[in-house]
């Protein structure tokens, strides 16, 4: 199953773009879906059509360069319309944290919530204990540079340095400054930056290399504790993850702007292809485009079961409800669905949701469907 292949390349950090034409007849998509999956520079599956597979390559090359989701709807040759969507998926965003003291363990459970896998790694057995880190799905107890360079590391990946001393703080700078990072920042304070950055220069660092690692770390929220800390450091990732505005420590101005494509939900894709393996039907909802302000993004999914339960979120409320009843009806159709929600400033208001805007999503089935 394509899902299979895309969970067990997400999980092997490789980069995949996921493409899916619908073919649409008399005011209906047709049941059966083309897929082709584009993994690290190998594909699987296939469009079914010269003109699917030349538009498909255009649209694939357009969602690697873009980073985001891309779609097109067009006329087929012999009668009705293709709609033809390019996902580009990323390994799912990864949290590396080079020490494991205080600080370590609250930003473990933050970042849990926030939805990082995570890699703890220290040089001290008691401090590298897998007890300590329950979130974690990985703990190493290594030398810093040894650990640093048996890992992984992608723009998916962010990096946090917070070792017990100067010298190890600076030997693990020193491996990961030059990598293209989703973020890095390291603690220390003003003094002892200035003297990391000078350091630094003299062995040969670019400055603009340098003015990307937020050090000081975190956010400026007058932190003190432990817990404080690894607050400050979780809401500077998520500052730069999605192009805030809340001053840094560092005075770092770097932002991304964003994803435009919220990151994969590797749990879900679990729950998928542990479903087509057992037979049991499901619906896949997808948002693949939005206007205005709305909870989710292009890329977010949620599962929905023909028993009503479902897997995930594409932001709650009214516009949830809708796209679930309409998965239900796609279920029982076996047909998919291109559909289309809007959700204005006052009936935002009444579901005590700060946005007002519109998205369209597209429903499939997946595994067995009923017929009718």
């Amino acid at each position: 199953m394509i899902y299979e292949q895309l969970l067990a390349g997400l999980e092997a950090g490789e980069k995949a773009v996921l493409l899916t034409l619908a073919e649409k007849k008399g005011g209906a998509y047709e049941p059966a879906l083309n897929k082709k999956l584009w993994l690290g520079g190998r594909t699987t599956g296939g469009l079914g059509t010269p003109e699917g597979e030349r538009e498909g390559d255009a649209l694939l090359t357009a969602a690697l360069n873009s980073g985001r989701l891309e779609q097109k709807q067009m006329p087929r040759p012999h009668g009705g319309e293709w709609l033809l969507l390019a996902e580009p998926l990323s390994p799912p965003a990864e949290l590396i944290v080079l020490g494991g003291g205080n600080i370590a363990q609250p930003l473990v459970q933050i970042a849990r919530l926030l939805g990082y896998r995570v890699t703890v790694v220290d040089d001290r057995p008691d401090f590298a204990a897998p007890a300590r880190f329950p979130g974690a799905q990985r703990v190493i107890c290594a030398d810093f540079v040894r650990a640093i360079g048996q890992l992984t590391f992608g723009p998916w990946s962010s990096v946090v340095i917070v070792t017990r001393g100067h010298s190890q703080d600076l030997a693990c700078l020193e491996q990961v400054v030059e990598k293209d990072l989703a973020y890095l920042g390291m603690i220390g304070s003003r003094r002892r930056v200035g003297l990391v950055k000078k350091h630094l220069r003299e062995r040969g660092v670019a400055a603009e290399r340098l003015e990307r690692v937020h050090m000081p770390i975190g956010l400026d929220l007058g932190a003190q504790t432990p817990a404080e800390i690894a607050v400050s450091i979780a809401a500077e990732m998520i500052n730069v993850r999605r192009g805030g505005q809340a001053p840094s420590l560092s005075g770092n101005k770097e932002k991304t702007g964003g994803p435009e494509t919220d990151s994969p939900d590797i749990e879900l894709f679990k729950t998928l292809a542990a479903a087509a393996r057992r037979g049991e039907p499901a619906a896949l909802v997808t948002i693949i485009n939005t206007r205005g302000s709305t909870p989710r993004k292009a890329g977010a999914k949620m599962l929905v079961f023909p028993d009503g339960r479902q897997l995930g979120t594409i932001g709650g409320g009214c516009v949830e409800g809708e796209a679930r009843r309409d998965a239900l009806g796609v279920l029982d159709s076996g047909r998919p669905a291109l559909c289309r929600y809007l959700l204005d400033a006052e009936a935002a208001a009444e579901e005590g949701m700060a946005c007002g805007g519109g998205m369209e999503v597209f429903i499939e089935p997946v595994g067995p469907v009923k017929h009718e």
